[in-house]
């Protein structure tokens, strides 16, 4: 069945996304992203995206505290002056580490 126009879909079924969705838009951090296929293959690029996020920030923040650690250990001498302060400017350029965050789980209790 071909539908002229979007259907939104709420459903805690996920056999049901599974057969009737044929896109998924995900809207997570004030970030809409759209991918094609059904819940399932969206819940699998998911995690993987989420998991070479967090590798490529921890390889990120593992290369930022080497610079710093050299920058520390040699900031005070003279010969190594240059080498610090391009250091410093690569630093300033490689920019903060973000925090990658999935979203929560809820659980709810009825009395």
């Amino acid at each position: 069945v071909t539908w002229p126009t979007i259907l939104v879909v709420v459903s805690h079924s996920r056999g049901f996304l599974d057969n009737v969705c044929t896109d998924i838009v995900h809207l997570h951090g004030k970030k809409l992203t759209s991918q094609s296929g059904n819940y399932s293959l969206f819940e699998k690029l998911r995690s993987d995206r989420l998991r070479t996020e967090k590798k490529a920030n921890e390889n990120l923040a593992a290369k930022r505290a080497h610079v710093e650690a050299f920058i520390n250990k040699f900031r005070a001498n003279a010969k190594r002056a240059t080498m610090v302060q391009s250091r410093i400017k690569a630093l300033k350029r490689m920019g903060e580490v973000s925090v990658v965050a999935d979203d929560p789980e809820y659980v709810f209790t009825f009395p």
